[in-house]
């Protein structure tokens, strides 16, 4: 049988026909937090770059073009600006648990992943930084 016709003779199954999710992206997103170790990063802000990705789940039945029927990336953005506007967080594992922990606030997140560098670390890199990737069963 060639795979065409296979393809088209096999239904998936129910659960996984039902089973759609789609991300929402924040890419390259810099901006100057109150960040680092050492002595020469207390007191003054430095400009970290911030990529996440949050999945949810794909309305059933599909959305409307409607604001309330999707995820708003604004809850995202505004809660990060609090961060940003926060109290001095010494390491970047730090703001990024911070920044998974506001992903999970929405309850339709699934999974997030997210990625901060700073960019002023080392001279002859674009950034230095952790990412950290969570799903909803493993938030701590």
């Amino acid at each position: 049988m060639a795979d065409d016709a296979l393809l088209s003779y096999m239904p998936f199954p129910p659960a996984m026909s039902r089973v759609r999710h789609y991300d929402i992206t924040l890419r390259d997103y810099v901006d100057h937090f109150r960040i680092g170790v050492w002595g020469s990063e207390k007191g003054r802000r430095q400009p970290v770059r911030i990529n996440l990705c949050v999945t949810v789940p794909w309305p059933d039945p599909p959305a409307t073009d409607e604001l309330d029927d999707v995820l708003s990336y604004d809850y995202l953005i505004d809660g990060i600006r609090r961060l940003r506007d926060g109290e001095h967080v010494q390491l970047v594992e730090t703001l990024a648990r911070r920044i998974l922990t506001l992903c999970f606030s929405d309850p339709r997140v699934t999974r997030a992943r997210v990625q901060v560098e700073k960019l002023e670390v080392v001279p002859e890199s674009a950034g230095m930084g952790v990412v950290v990737e969570w799903s909803r069963g493993e938030v701590p």
